[in-house]
């Protein structure tokens, strides 16, 4: 029987690739960088994804992803990298101004209240996180939130769910 389901945010409840789309083509727009074509949201992808399987397998650090991974895309296109630190304090706070939920994500949750506990579970950053949550109200929906800034360890790692774990206890994680 599941009593409690931890859901992962981005790419799960929200699409995280529009809201991000958004964001780098609006802070282009701010930093005068000009316009952010669909080939650059390209390699910025593969950039960004390469950055976070790095921390995943512990050769960077959280904050060596998030600006390392924009200094590399500006250097290939010729931007300033100086903007870099700059540019990604904006970028999270620029992600939570656009929400775009998956198909059935609120409703589901909304059904399940009820039945289990829902908690969301979260590698992003505690501030562009606190603003998703609140900007699409699915903070109010859940029972608490886990976010790996606050916990000092990534998801998928062990330590991360051991966390969660300890702190909702009453529940084993078979259920």
């Amino acid at each position: 029987m599941i009593k409690v389901v931890l859901w992962d945010v981005d790419g799960t409840l929200l699409n995280f690739h529009a809201a991000e789309k958004v964001a780098i083509r609006t802070l282009f727009e701010e930093f005068g960088f000009g316009e952010c074509t669909d080939d650059m949201l390209a390699d910025y992808a593969v950039i960004n994804r390469r950055h976070w399987q790095a921390l995943e397998r512990g050769e960077m650090t959280k904050p060596q992803v998030l600006v390392g991974r924009y200094r590399e895309f500006f250097g290939k296109y010729g931007l300033d990298t100086s903007k870099s630190q700059d540019f990604n304090d904006r970028y999270q706070l620029a992600l939570g101004d656009t929400i775009v939920f998956y198909d059935g994500a609120v409703e589901t949750i909304k059904a399940l209240q009820a039945e289990v506990l829902q908690c969301a579970v979260t590698n992003g950053t505690k501030i562009a996180q606190d603003k998703k949550l609140t900007n699409s109200g699915l903070g109010e929906l859940f029972d608490n939130v886990f976010i790996s800034d606050v916990i000092g360890v990534e998801k998928p790692n062990v330590g991360f769910f051991d966390a969660v774990w300890a702190e909702i206890g009453q529940f084993e994680p078979s259920e």
